[in-house]
């Protein structure tokens, strides 16, 4: 690490900004966006252990290494390989909903040896090839999902001699969350040219279409492929017969992975790992998820890994990058899925805690609110009273970039309203002055914590933003609002060293036993402050006492996900290195950096989405950050070397293209709302439509370390 590097926070603060007028928008030079993009592709020339992830938002799995699922009788100990849709979901125990897995594809037989082995996943076209060879016979597959017509997968089987057959296989009975068996059962029959599996678990019926050229007939309760020299084509297809050509569907893919590419927002690192991290993960969203509004993924994706269910909380990681990349018609599709129905989330909180308001779900339904959890649901960690604040969060910063008032009205207004009633009915004044928050049954953040603590961290966090959101929609009519958030229960958590404890009533009892660093909520999740505080400051340096075996290191969920994004907006690049480098000695991601594991080691449960989100924040805010109100530039940059930037939204109402090099940047500022933000100290007006060129250098030293005289 350079001195340049050492300093940048103090160099920062004495940028030279000049500022020249732009008639026109420009487009920076030196960015090939293919190229780019293509830096994230997979390239194997061995047989790997690691499954690939694809999928449309509507339905997705992971390919194995020989191109489709994993035998089942191979098992799945680094992670599931079979095919999961949004709409193929059970209501069962609890009154739970749980996605199911629909069936599997895969060799009858496989190979005991390959002469000649590739395996290439192409990001920037949506395809996965795999190519081996046995002696004279030769195999290659083509899989991907359709992001068109988005319930169509397809599947090309080129073969040259004699390969295995393929068999589909309907799952049947099926084990999910919380010690149950569900029983799938499944019909099959042919339809025209094409067969139909029916495949029924409760109330729910699911049907899945295939049609090939390959020779396909029925034989107990699967499918068998008998397959031919040359092109064997597949195609399958949920709830709808299929009317597209295999050729029609790959081709339209690949047009639609280029155009989507080509139009969001992008990142060119120069470093190998980190942009291959950036293509990877925003790949992996936009396989999961939609802006169509057929569901909301679980934190694994549509892997089959992990949980059957969509955690707000986690979501909320995903979200953030999704409007800052201009995906914004996905992240909007999640709100209006979100306050589809106000008064079934009032029902919900009221049937749990007795008290008027707002309280999301630990998991949201993948059916109706209405019985959901009907009567208790499964375990304490759903009354984790901090989850409002993030439903908050989307809602009110999808407004902010959605920009039409009659949407927030609709949409965003009923949840910042009902999660502030929430955390107001459930804060007392007390002897000391002070507002604190306080529910039976209730959880906070850290699962370590225990139940029914006073004055949970998180969610006094969650509280106060919902407050400030709910002040600045000119919610509060009675002015409590203001009144609890002057004097909030913060105080009596001050801990001796300067951070907070993680509730009123452990003091420091689990210091350094957390599963997960809830001090830095203001870092991460949360902007309620204008400034780095103390607290929040001292807790990010102290992270690692903070935060359970982070010193072996070995990581919980997504507490190195939060390490990276704190010290993004702390601007500590030597720290954010630390922390980075843990991702792969902590075992919290493959030797590819293909799979994040949900936790260190934790190989049955890889493609933990949740962590993406958290790991492409950071990427993104080491550059642009606007987490404080303004605009801030090269915070935390770490790399050397040119860095392009390319669509890059920002909630303070414009769009940031250029290059960035050590501290010094070269940008273009579009409006698409009036706008007027600090960036550097100076105060920028921009009228919609306006472009502004940006040009920042630091400045010449000759003192040591780079500091500048007094």
């Amino acid at each position: 690490m350079n001195i340049q590097m050492r300093v940048i926070g103090i160099i920062l603060t004495a940028l030279v900004i000049t500022q020249v007028s732009c008639n026109t928008y420009r487009t920076r030079t030196g960015f090939n966006l293919p190229e780019a993009v293509r830096m994230g592709d997979i390239q194997r020339d061995s047989c790997m252990t690691i499954p690939l992830y694809q999928g449309n938002g509507h339905w997705g799995c992971a390919y194995g290494a020989f191109g489709l699922h994993i035998h089942p009788e191979e098992g799945d100990a680094f992670g599931k390989t079979e095919y999961i849709h949004l709409g193929h979901h059970v209501r069962a125990k609890f009154n739970a909903d749980y996605l199911l897995p629909l069936a599997k594809i895969f060799w009858e037989t496989l190979p005991e040896t390959t002469d000649q082995y590739e395996q290439y996943q192409s990001f920037y076209d949506g395809i996965i090839t795999t190519r081996f060879t046995t002696g004279k016979n030769m195999v290659k597959t083509t899989t991907w999902f359709d992001p068109v017509n988005k319930d169509l997968a397809g599947i090309i089987i080129e073969l040259k001699g004699t390969a295995s057959d393929v068999i589909l296989q309907p799952f049947g009975k099926t084990g999910v969350h919380y010690n149950q068996v569900v029983e799938q059962i499944s019909q099959i029959r042919k339809v025209d040219d094409s067969w139909r599996v029916d495949i029924s678990c409760g109330e729910v019926v699911s049907s899945l279409y295939l049609k090939s050229n390959a020779n396909v007939r029925r034989e107990g309760g699967c499918l068998r492929l008998q397959l031919h020299e040359g092109k064997n084509e597949i195609l399958i297809s949920v709830g709808s017969p299929i009317e597209k050509s295999n050729r029609e569907s790959l081709n339209g893919t690949i047009e639609w992975w280029n155009e989507k590419w080509m139009n969001m927002g992008c990142l060119l690192i120069p470093d190998s790992t980190a942009q291959r991290m950036w293509v990877r993960s925003m790949a992996m969203f936009l396989s999961s998820f939609t802006g169509d509004g057929a569901g909301l993924s679980p934190p694994c994706g549509l892997s089959g890994n992990g949980w059957p269910f969509y955690f707000p909380q986690d979501g909320s990681f995903v979200h953030a990058v999704l409007l800052a990349t201009g995906n914004i018609d996905i992240a909007k599709s999640w709100i209006e899925r979100l306050a589809a129905d106000p008064d079934g989330l009032r029902a919900y909180t009221k049937r749990l805690f007795g008290v008027d308001g707002i309280f999301s779900p630990w998991v949201f339904p993948s059916g109706t609110i209405e019985g959901y959890h009907d009567p208790v649901p499964p375990n304490q960690f759903y009354y984790e009273i901090h989850n409002a604040g993030y439903l908050a969060r989307m809602a009110y910063e999808t407004a902010l970039l959605v920009d039409d008032e009659a949407w927030t009205e609709r949409y965003v207004v009923p949840l910042i309203e009902g999660t502030a009633e929430f955390y107001k009915n459930i804060s007392r004044k007390e002897e000391d002055g002070l507002w604190h928050l306080f529910v039976t049954p209730s959880m906070g953040q850290d699962e370590r914590g225990g139940e029914n603590q006073k004055d949970y961290l998180c969610a006094l966090y969650s509280a106060k933003y919902c407050f400030q959101r709910a002040v600045e929609l000119k919610l509060d009519r009675d002015g409590s609002y203001r009144e609890i958030l002057e004097n909030m229960a913060f105080p009596v958590l001050l801990s001796p060293q300067g951070l907070y404890y993680s509730c009123n009533c452990e003091g420091d009892a689990n210091f350094g036993d957390q599963k997960h660093p809830v001090q830095l909520n203001p870092l991460t999740f949360l902007p309620v402050d204008t400034l780095l505080s103390d607290p929040s400051r001292i807790a990010y340096e102290k992270r690692y006492e903070i935060t359970a075996n982070a010193k072996e290191p070995l990581f919980h969920g997504w507490t190195l996900g939060t390490f990276l994004l704190a010290g993004s907006r702390c601007g500590n690049p030597e720290e954010w290195i630390k922390d980075w480098e843990n991702l792969r000695i902590s075992d919290n991601v493959d030797a590819e950096w293909i799979q994040i594991y949900e936790s260190s080691s934790n190989y049955d449960m890889p493609f933990y989405i949740s962590t993406n989100g958290l790991i492409a924040q950071s990427l993104l805010n080491n550059l642009i950050s606007d987490w404080y109100g303004k605009l801030e530039i090269a915070k935390c940059n770490p790399w050397q070397g040119d860095i392009h930037l390319k669509n890059i939204y920002s909630k303070l109402g414009i769009v940031i293209d250029g290059v960035i090099n050590g501290s010094s940047a070269r940008l273009y500022l579009k409006a698409w709302k009036d706008a007027e933000f600090e960036c550097n100290g100076e105060i920028i007006r921009l009228k919609k439509g306006e472009v502004l060129e940006k040009i920042i250098a630091a400045p010449h030293s000759d003192m040591p370390n780079g500091a500048d005289p007094a």
